[in-house]
């Protein structure tokens, strides 16, 4: 008799679809809409200096774009990682990002999407990208610096032949260990395609030739350590635009200024005013004396920037692991840097990881500024205007008391209070005007230094005329008690109407209920104080709903206020606003009465583990041909109660438990229909009637825990009966529920988990439809307001709306139907085409002076006397220099043989076959009979297969190649003069066609030998599996005589 019972239990359905009008998969599309603010967990900054753009990227694989016209763009790959190295092609739309499992991704800003990805092999320690060139410098962990160049056509990286081997670079050593990995690799300046500076971990110090293939110049080195006092280089910066002054730091602390040697003329000779480095290598130019190495402070990075003809700022940041001991300060570099050091320590209450000078224009004065913006260990930022930096400076050199600069912190344009409550409320009587023109002054920039514009209140202050065609509404309540009202018809969001109340000090709000259509707001505050604000209508009716709002601060509205027990955690109305139920974190329930805001009664609910109030609804409930007005409350220990609406008086003696009391986070009633929802396992309560076949129409209760949801119904729970009807256990923590609507009345249910993943599901059967995560973007908790660093609604219509701190809002569309945000094309275009350097920023022939000056607008000069020698050199074109070049960096610089001793073992069955490697004739003899032991069909098929395919790839490669030689060698008319000019940019000359003759020979030989492989190799296969099929037969034969 039991297991019939259980049997029935498990087979049993529900068919509560069919009355539940139910969101469908294909109804439901989550999306990211847009992200407005700075991501969590910010890690390295990035800085295009003509296009103005600045990249952030985070520990949790995401990069976020700020462009021009407050323009914003999240980039995010399918393996992402956090990352190590970024960096910007400038003005090229291309963004460099190297992370910690060392793959190179190459993205496209301006179709904001992953091109390529370039796995490399070892550990990137350096990365380094030639400005204008495309060509990057990458140093690994073991002191080799591998060159490759971005295809821009095809917008992927490719290997070059030429390399910096480090038994050639590596002068004073010839074995690899922990402390030859290199950690800086760049092109010495005016001289990017005839040098590149190298310094390993250990502090040696390599000037590479890039013609000549060796060594110019060596300093440092393990001859400048102490035995006592062990130290590795950390950071490395140039310290002069013309690259004859580098400075290194290292792990205790130390900052050494060293001496390099420039280029004085074509032939790539050292000037000879620095021959006499040669007789010092080990001694640097300038040591640097600035409390680090006193307080064990180890250097993290270092950032140099040109300030005028003869000085310089270096920026030098230090912190140990622990973050207990960090300093982050700016000095100035000049010829008399020996005599005094002028710096400022910038007094910063965390570490600082990455520091950036970038370049912004002010919305009011179209005036071009320099901003200094620091990445804080938490993931802030923090700006410093560059010419309140310079002015300390200055003042520093003189009598007078410098003023500190002023320190900013980039957040949500919210003034100083965060937000504690947030609701979300759309309006569907106004149309959508996507031919609406985008002003980008009227929004916040979130790098401006103007503080009116940052908190907003120039904009809330003044009469928006554009507000009548506003579709989308956020009310914000705030840690200062303030409540404001934004046009979120563009998620930059626009300020409207600002509310403080007046007197004593105001506590954070806890709650909001706004009705648009009897333009009534109700606030709750952690004090218990509610305020009910009651908007004045207008006379002449306009199109928009919220129009209501545009009167003046103070003029459009009139308050009532009265206090409560507790922190006010819901609200709630009945649908004609005559009753205000309010419940509280202690267990409270109030019912006021609108009209004359009178009180009806307040008593406190009893509760088993926690005593806040999570939900309120009214309802009706029939029984006995008669109708009661029911207030049905949620307690926050998973129990429901059913309260009189008038009276408050129970209408059950003991509420609706679960068997473990857990923490619930919604509960509403379920009463799709207007005949309620089908129960077909519902009994009746007075158990008169025992027919099975008899249905009752009732409407369900829907109560979300963090655990699970459970569905009940209505009669029961007012009744006080325990009868789940439906349970469904989550996979998870869940820490936000809500229920939303699709444009049919058709309902669904939305669950947010604590690792950011949000669920959308059906409420017919509680079926998973759609999903989205939101990790590494935004962490809920449960933690009730205002305890909560994040705070997130929805509206009726399914938009979510997820604060995170002061940092960023997240816009999250579910339903597929619906485009409710403007000028999303607008805002999210961070690359703007056909922009000349000119237009971005002031621009040379060399790139390394651009990027100068695009950040500081001038540039150093290391020596006075030098000044016209160094401008005629870089006065040289800039594609002669990427010609030369491709022509060096195209050749292999090392032999076979130095390749073969350099190359580490490589595994057998990794190794390539060339065609010329392959002998079609039969010069062994063949074994007889069949070894079947031997035999593996699968691994001769994929060994085939993989043949077949290498040979295919040779052959298109070679037979393209040979084309492209011919038909160069055909167009050659002039001998002596062509070929002249051709061996001077390392092209191929007619002395050389017989060996192009020959090759297009020896191409046509390998192709017949390829096709004789090629049928080869399928009479192989087909030999492969006649072998299988008859060590099968065999096999069967032998088993059949065992058992015979």
């Amino acid at each position: 008799m039991f297991v019939k019972k259980l049997v029935e239990k498990a087979t049993k359905k529900h068919t509560v679809g069919g009355c539940i009008n139910s969101l469908k998969a294909e109804d439901v599309k989550p999306r990211l809409a847009f992200h407005y603010g700075i991501p969590p967990e910010s890690s390295s900054l990035a800085y295009d200096h003509i296009q103005h753009i600045l990249a952030i990227s985070t520990r949790n694989g995401f990069i976020k774009l700020f462009g021009k016209d407050n323009s914003q763009a999240l980039l995010q790959s399918e393996e992402a990682g956090p990352s190590k190295f970024l960096e910007f092609l400038d003005n090229q739309a291309i963004l460099f990002n190297v992370t910690t499992q060392n793959r190179i991704e190459v993205w496209n800003i301006d179709k904001k999407q992953l091109s390529h990805v370039h796995n490399f092999n070892d550990e990137i320690t350096s990365f380094s990208v030639m400005q204008q060139s495309f060509y990057i410098y990458i140093g690994d962990c073991h002191g080799n610096v591998t060159v490759l160049k971005l295809d821009h056509t095809l917008q992927c990286l490719v290997q070059m032949p030429y390399r910096i081997a480090f038994s050639e670079s590596h002068c004073k050593s010839t074995e690899g260990g922990s402390d030859t990995a290199v950690i800086f690799t760049s092109p010495q300046p005016m001289a990017e395609s005839k040098r590149v500076l190298i310094i390993f971990r250990d502090g040696l110090i390599t000037l590479w030739g890039i013609q000549e293939n060796k060594v110019i110049f060596v300093a440092g080195g393990i001859g400048q350590h102490s035995p006592q006092e062990p130290k590795i280089a950390v950071a490395a910066s140039w310290s002069c635009a013309f690259g004859s002054k580098v400075v290194v730091g290292y792990s205790n602390g130390d900052i050494f200024i060293w001496a390099i040697p420039v280029v004085s003329d074509r032939n790539s000779e050292v000037s000879s005013n620095q021959k006499d480095l040669h007789s010092s290598q080990n001694v640097p130019l300038l040591r640097l004396n600035l409390g680090y190495k006193m307080d064990k402070v180890p250097i993290v990075s270092l950032r140099w920037f040109a300030h005028d003809e003869n000085s310089g700022y270096l920026y030098v940041n230090g912190f140990n692991d622990a973050g207990s001991s960090h300093s982050f300060q700016v000095i100035v570099l000049n010829e008399n840097s020996q005599t005094r050091t002028i710096r400022l320590v910038f007094p910063l209450t965390e570490p600082c990881l990455v520091v950036e000078t970038v370049s912004f224009f002010d919305n009011q004065s179209k005036s071009k500024k320099n901003t200094v913006v620091l990445l804080l260990r938490s993931g802030c930022l923090c700006l410093y205007d560059n010419s309140e930096i310079e002015h300390y400076l200055a003042q520093c050199q003189t009598k007078s008391i410098p003023t500190l600069p002023k320190q900013l912190m980039v957040t949500l344009p919210f003034g100083n209070s965060r937000i504690s409550a947030i609701k979300m409320y759309t309006s569907a009587l106004s149309p959508m005007d996507e031919d609406q023109v985008f002003l980008s002054k009227k929004y916040h920039s979130l790098f401006s230094m103007n503080m009116n514009e940052r908190d907003g209140s120039h904009q809330i202050s003044t009469q928006l005329s554009g507000f009548s065609k506003a579709k989308n509404l956020l009310v914000t309540g705030h840690f200062d008690g303030a409540i404001n009202f934004w046009d979120a018809t563009c998620p930059l969001l626009s300020p409207i109407l600002s509310i403080k109340l007046q007197g004593n000090e105001s506590a954070p709000i806890t709650s909001l209920h706004f009705d648009v259509y009897s333009h009534i707001l109700v606030s709750g505050d952690q004090s218990g104080l509610v305020c009910i604000f009651f908007f004045k209508k207008e006379q002449n009716a306009s199109e928009n709903i919220f129009s209501f709002l545009q009167g003046k601060q103070g003029d459009n509205y009139t308050i009532q206020s009265f206090k409560l027990k507790g922190a006010i955690n819901s609200i709630c109305t009945d649908m004609d606003f005559k009753h205000l139920a309010l419940g509280t974190d202690r267990g409270y329930v109030a019912v006021i009465k609108v009209e004359g805001t009178t009180i009806l009664y307040q008593k406190q609910i009893p509760s088993q583990l926690y005593n806040g109030i999570i939900s309120l609804q009214f309802g009706n409930f029939g029984q006995n041909g008669l109708e009661k007005d029911i207030l049905l409350v949620g307690m926050e220990d998973s129990s429901v109660l059913a309260l009189e609406e008038d009276s408050g008086n129970t209408l059950s003696a003991n509420p609706v438990r679960t068997k473990k009391p857990s923490k619930a986070l919604l509960m509403h009633i379920l009463d799709a229909s207007p005949d309620g929802v089908w129960l077909p396992d519902c009994e009746d309560i007075s158990r008169e009637s025992s027919s099975k076949q008899s249905m009752q129409k009732q409407p369900l209760i829907l109560l979300c825990s963090e655990k699970a949801i459970r569905l009940y119904s209505l009669s029961h729970v007012v009744q006080g009966i325990k009868k789940v009807y439906i349970k469904k256990k989550l996979n998870g923590s869940c820490c936000y529920a809500s229920i939303i609507h699709g444009p049919s009345l058709d309902f669904g249910l939305i669950l947010i988990y604590a690792c950011g993943k949000t669920e959308i599901r059906s409420l017919a059967d509680l079926a998973l439809l759609n999903q989205i995560s939101l990790k590494g973007l935004f962490y809920p908790t449960l933690k009730p307001p205002p305890n909560s660093s994040s705070v997130l609604c929805f509206s009726f219509e399914g938009e979510l709306v997820l604060v995170h701190g002061d940092q960023a809002i997240l816009f999250v569309s579910v339903l597929s139907h619906r485009e409710v945000y403007r000028h999303l094309e607008h805002i999210t275009k961070v690359y703007m085409e056909d922009l000349s350097p000119q237009e971005g920023s002031p621009s040379t022939n060399n790139p390394q002076k651009e990027k100068r000056k695009g950040i500081l607008g001038m540039i150093v000069k290391d020596r006075k006397g030098n000044k016209t020698k160094y401008s005629q050199e870089n006065n040289v074109d800039t594609s002669n220099t990427t010609e030369e070049l491709s022509s060096i960096f195209s050749t292999c610089n090392y032999s076979p043989s130095d390749e073969t001793m350099t190359t580490p073992a490589v595994n057998a069955d990794d190794v390539e076959l060339d065609i010329d490697d392959i002998d079609l004739e039969d010069t062994k003899e063949k074994n007889k009979g069949l070894n079947f032991a031997a035999l593996n069909k699968q691994k001769i098929s994929k060994k085939l297969n993989a043949l077949k395919g290498k040979l295919k790839s040779t052959i298109e490669e070679k037979v393209n190649t040979a084309e492209k030689n011919t038909f160069e060698d055909k167009a050659e008319k002039n001998i002596s003069t062509i070929d002249q000019i051709k061996q001077k940019y390392g092209y191929t000359t007619n002395e050389e066609s017989h060996t192009a003759k020959m090759a297009e020979s020896k191409l046509k030989e390998n192709i017949t030998k390829l096709k004789g492989i090629e049928q080869r190799t399928s009479e192989m296969q087909n030999n492969a599996q006649t072998f299988s099929s008859m060590a099968k037969e065999l096999l069967q034969a032998t088993k059949s005589r065992k058992s015979t």
